[in-house]
């Protein structure tokens, strides 16, 4: 039996939830009402020091409930945080979506994840209905590379198999593939001089950078692979050439191969520059995530299809271009599948999410909640 869900309190949830201002790094307030919405379904929750170890104000919070049914422990997560803007948001409903006023995002990312996994909880919990141990764990700065959940204490988790809440796409989709981030950083040297007086005398490393960008291939690389630039900062006045500039650049693929050709010939580009204009570059690389590929028969996949299909929703795998706290979920052996959210146009101010799908997503958290121990 799927228990039926409350569409009003479900809708006042997350209207709440969208309103308190949570952006990366600054997420005290809503860690403490979602603590306290927890712990009123008799939740225990405990906060890791994430916060100070990032220099913000709330850590991950990590929560778990006894099972009333049989099964095996499942984990559940969703991030706190929105992109920026995220503060002062005004959730409002506008036909069949909800908006904000459109001069914040409306944080649906990822707050239709926490309010669907609150009312799934509480749907199954007081019409009585069998359930599996849980395990919930709500993170911070996910939208900072997923610094947040790179600093839980991954040994604390004991479940078998999770499900991360926490993409777009129609309700009942389900992510199966994503790719690994990779950050490169460069320091770009040249040589001052006068720019009016001797600047055939200078290096300019704003020069260095755009020849090295130019000869870049970059945004689509293919059906796997992209790369971006995201920044260039050179500080200083227009009479004296530039010695020095600072790069920040990403790629990502499901490919780590392809990943691998592709940051190699970022760097080339960048040394290649370098060398020819006579300058130098210093150049870092961190993998920021890895990418995981889970099997249609892996745990999390079928329950995921299964409830799905019950709730007569039309299931379909997937692959991402973005990353999510599922990347850290499969690294540490925990097979994570992503389920979609039902959100549109993220992170832009016209962010929107369905009242329906938003339903259909408590649902499906309740039909995979009581379809555990079958």
């Amino acid at each position: 039996m799927t228990p039926e869900i409350n569409t009003a309190r479900l809708l006042n949830s997350f209207m709440e939830l969208c309103a308190i201002d949570a952006e990366p790094t600054k997420e005290r307030a809503m860690a403490d009402r979602l603590t306290t919405l927890l712990t009123e379904l008799g939740v225990t929750v405990t906060e890791d020091d994430t916060g100070s170890r990032l220099g913000g104000n709330a850590g991950n919070l990590y929560a778990t409930l006894p099972g009333s049914g049989p099964g095996e422990t499942l984990l559940f997560s969703c991030h706190m945080d929105r992109v920026v803007p995220g503060c002062g948001v005004k959730p409002q409903l506008a036909g069949e979506y909800i908006v904000s006023d459109g001069s914040t995002v409306l944080g649906a990312d990822d707050v239709a994840g926490l309010a669907a996994v609150l009312e799934g909880i509480t749907a199954v919990r007081e019409q009585g209905l069998p359930h599996p141990p849980l395990e919930l764990l709500f993170s911070v700065a996910e939208e900072l590379s997923l610094q947040g959940i790179e600093q839980f204490d991954a040994s604390r988790i004991v479940s078998s198999c999770g499900f991360v809440l926490d993409a777009g796409g129609p309700v009942g989709e389900i992510v199966v593939k994503a790719p690994e981030q990779v950050r490169l950083s460069a320091v770009i040297h040249g040589r001052a001089a006068h720019a009016g007086i001797a600047p055939q005398e200078g290096i300019s490393a704003i020069q260095i950078a755009a020849t090295a960008i130019a000869g870049m291939k970059l945004l689509r690389i293919d059906d796997e692979t992209t790369a971006n630039i995201g920044s260039i900062r050179a500080d200083g006045p227009t009479n004296i050439v530039p010695d020095h500039c600072e790069l920040s650049a990403e790629a990502r693929s499901t490919d780590p191969a392809r990943l691998a050709m592709q940051v190699a010939s970022m760097r080339q580009a960048l040394e290649d520059a370098a060398q020819s204009a006579g300058g130098r570059v210093e150049i870092s690389v961190r993998s920021n995530y890895r990418s995981y590929r889970l099997d249609p028969a892996s745990e999390p996949v079928r329950r995921a299809g299964e409830a799905a299909r019950r709730l007569g929703l039309n299931v379909r795998h997937r692959s991402t271009g973005g990353g999510s706290d599922a990347n850290f979920f499969n690294e540490w052996g925990i097979p994570t599948a992503v389920l979609c959210c039902g959100f549109e146009k993220v992170h832009t101010c016209q962010e929107r999410i369905a009242v329906a799908e938003l339903t259909r997503l408590a649902q499906w958290v309740a039909a995979i909640l009581t379809g555990a121990g079958e």
